[in-house]
């Protein structure tokens, strides 16, 4: 999306911050837009003129902050923050929880992939069975590549520079089921196997829904086999997908009933 004005309630965007983008501009209308459509806002970041919240009601956090306080803040401070607002929202009679967090506020450090995978589809799934809408600011210069190609690919929508974009999208799609889309390759699989690591540890079936899904190579299809094959017990389901997929999935000796991925119908 070139700007945040089209988001509703229900979508989770990555906003990768580049040099040049006019964050403070960005931020006050995204906050702004609350009053306009009745949402409550939640201003993860610095609490300074620029995340004003230009006559919305809603809340600032600064994380920085309450730790120089001694509070311990961290992503799953932030988690149970937004799905604490959220529920409150709803009580109030807001149409949704308006969120925009700056990442390197909540992750001063810089993060892991799999730490950055674990956050990103937890919230994920509680923008979209909260409808709440948040947008995760993520500055390029806080974060490595590889951590924010992690970040916008466990995000269904994407805003900002498109240089760290992986060739795939997973997010959520009810309960234990995901949503894949794009190209899953060698250039990917290691996010990808990422993401599905994340995964399996939270269920013991991991139902992935495929039918926007363009193209898997073998090295991701070797990260679905290995990422169910980590945990024991567990299973991975793909749903709808094509007799393209399926014929590779043959070919590679992996329709087997000792391989923890099972193709549906």
């Amino acid at each position: 999306m070139p700007t945040l004005d089209p988001v509703e309630a229900g979508d989770h965007v990555c906003w990768l911050v580049g040099p040049d983008d006019d964050f403070t501009a960005t931020a006050r209308a995204f906050a702004a837009d609350g009053a306009l459509f009745g949402d409550k806002v939640l201003l993860i970041g610095a609490p300074n003129a620029r995340w004003a919240l230009a006559g919305a009601p809603g809340v600032v956090v600064d994380p920085v902050a309450e730790r120089a306080g001694g509070a311990a803040w961290n992503a799953t401070v932030m988690l149970d923050l937004v799905h604490r607002e959220a529920e409150t929202a709803s009580r109030q009679g807001f149409r949704a929880l308006r969120v925009l967090a700056r990442m390197d506020r909540v992750w001063p450090g810089g993060a892991s992939p799999r730490e950055i995978a674990r956050h990103e589809l937890d919230l994920d799934h509680l923008a979209l069975a909260r409808a709440a809408v948040v947008v995760c600011a993520y500055h390029r210069d806080s974060f490595r590549p590889g951590v924010l190609e992690q970040a916008v690919g466990v995000h269904p929508h994407h805003l900002g520079t498109r240089t760290e974009m992986p060739g795939f999208r997973m997010y959520s799609a009810g309960t234990d089921c995901w949503s894949v889309s794009g190209v899953v390759d060698s250039d990917s699989a290691d996010t990808f196997r990422t993401a599905l690591d994340e995964l399996v540890t939270r269920s013991a079936t991991v139902r992935l829904r495929c039918e926007d899904l363009e193209l898997v190579d073998a090295a991701g299809m070797r990260a679905l086999v290995d990422a169910a094959r980590a945990v024991p017990g567990r299973r991975i389901v793909i749903e709808k997908a094509d007799e393209t997929f399926r014929r590779c999935w043959s070919l590679l000796g992996y329709d087997a009933p000792q391989i923890p991925v099972e193709l549906a119908p």
